[in-house]
C-alpha cells in the first residue's frame, strides 16, 4: 500500500515559479529597458509577478510558464512606457519665487523681495510679469 502525497497548492506552485524564474523575468525587463535602471526593473518584475499571482487560479503552471512570464514582462515594460508617454509634468506656479532664479531677502509682512546688488541685475519685463501674476492670484507683491 503506498501513501498518497497531497497535491501542492496553487500558492506553493507560485512560490516555486517565483523562485525559479524571478531572475529571468528581471533580466528580460532590464534588457527591454536597455540596462539603464535596475530599480525600475525590480519594480516591473514585482508588477509582473503580482499580475501572475492575481491570475494564478486561471493559469496552468506547466513547462511553458517561462514563455508566458517573458510575455508578461515585456507587456509590463510597454505599459510603463505608455503611462510615461501620457504623463506631462508642469510646474504648479511659474510665478513662484523659486522660479525667479534670483537672490531673495525677507521683506515686511512675511513676503520676499529681490536682492539687487547692482543695476541691470533685474529684468524689468519679467518683474512686471511676475507682479501681474501674483496680483491676479491674490499673492503679496513686494515693491
Amino acid at each position: 500500500m503506498s501513501a498518497l502525497t497531497p497535491a501542492p497548492s496553487v500558492d506553493d506552485v507560485f512560490t516555486a515559479v517565483y523562485a525559479q524564474y524571478r531572475n529571468m523575468v528581471r533580466w528580460t525587463i532590464l534588457d527591454k529597458l536597455g540596462g539603464r535602471d535596475p530599480q525600475l526593473a525590480d519594480d516591473l518584475t514585482q508588477e509582473t509577478f503580482l499580475k501572475l499571482y492575481r491570475l494564478r487560479d486561471r493559469i496552468e503552471f506547466g513547462p511553458r510558464i517561462s514563455g508566458l512570464l517573458r510575455l508578461m514582462a515585456r507587456q509590463s515594460v510597454g505599459r510603463y512606457y505608455s503611462v510615461l508617454r501620457n504623463t506631462r509634468e508642469v510646474p504648479a506656479d511659474t510665478g513662484h519665487w523659486a522660479y525667479a532664479n534670483r537672490a531673495l531677502a525677507p521683506a515686511a509682512g512675511g513676503t520676499l523681495k529681490y536682492v539687487t546688488a547692482h543695476d541691470g541685475d533685474s529684468d524689468p519685463d519679467m518683474d512686471e510679469a511676475l507682479r501681474r501674476l501674483r496680483r491676479d492670484r491674490g499673492l503679496a507683491v513686494a515693491q
